[in-house]
């Protein structure tokens, strides 16, 4: 399959140049990366539930501790179906290819991320430090600074692509209750949101940031669904 092969083109490489497409033909991809991502989410939920069969082994459960708990269903699937997937495109997709604005929207998010998530700060404090972080950053890329970064990204395109793909992989293990019992299924966690990065990453690369941000929409919206007719 074409979408596998430039996959693994990407893993090598952490690059694809972008394809100029007809609005049905993104559609088009789109639902083919899709259906790439069904496809390895019922071969990942089928390995974990004959995991979980076997009683010696102490698998990680999803965290009951969510902050968003407190909301009703609804807006609990807005937020994981289409603010989240907004917010993570920007953050570790648009930086991807450089400009100084995509540069600095990806400085905002790995700034509010790491506030809301590492430091467990509030939603407007998050907010605001990273608002003035981002406002003072922004001052201070002058002209020469923004063409070394230029340069920086055009030789170091591997390193940033993985960066940005670990630290987005890395995120989500924070969704589960991680003991030293457990760590040792760790890989298993990362290995799915790994894999759905990569493809965000390539949708990105290749049609751009709209259509990877649609991508996860999608994906996050199979998977929070139950939410509505459960909340």
């Amino acid at each position: 399959m074409r979408i596998l092969k430039n996959l693994w083109i990407l893993a090598k490489s952490g690059f694809t140049q972008e394809v100029e497409k007809t609005f049905r033909e993104k559609v088009n991809f789109l639902l083919r990366l899709f259906l790439v991502l069904l496809i390895f989410k019922i071969i990942y939920f089928t390995s974990t539930y004959l995991i979980k069969t076997i009683d010696a082994i102490n698998f990680p459960v999803v965290s009951t501790e969510f902050e968003m708990d407190t909301y009703a269903g609804i807006y609990q699937f807005l937020i994981l179906a289409i603010f989240l997937p907004i917010i993570e495109e920007l953050t570790f997709r648009l930086g991807l290819k450089f400009t100084k604005w995509n540069f600095v929207i990806m400085f905002t998010g790995l700034t509010f991320i790491s506030l809301k998530i590492l430091f467990k700060l509030g939603w407007v404090t998050s907010i605001t430090i990273g608002a003035v972080s981002t406002i003072v950053f922004s001052i201070l890329l002058k002209k020469q600074i923004l063409e070394k970064l230029t340069e920086f990204w055009k030789i170091n395109r591997l390193v940033i692509f993985y960066f940005l793909l670990i630290c987005f992989s890395t995120l989500h293990l924070s969704n589960y209750e991680l003991n030293y019992s457990s760590l040792l299924y760790v890989p298993i966690l990362f290995l799915p949101h790994f894999f759905t990065g990569l493809i965000f990453s390539y949708a990105r690369l290749e049609s751009g940031i709209i259509l990877s941000i649609s991508l996860h929409i999608l994906n996050n919206a199979l998977i929070s669904f139950p939410i509505l007719l459960t909340g």
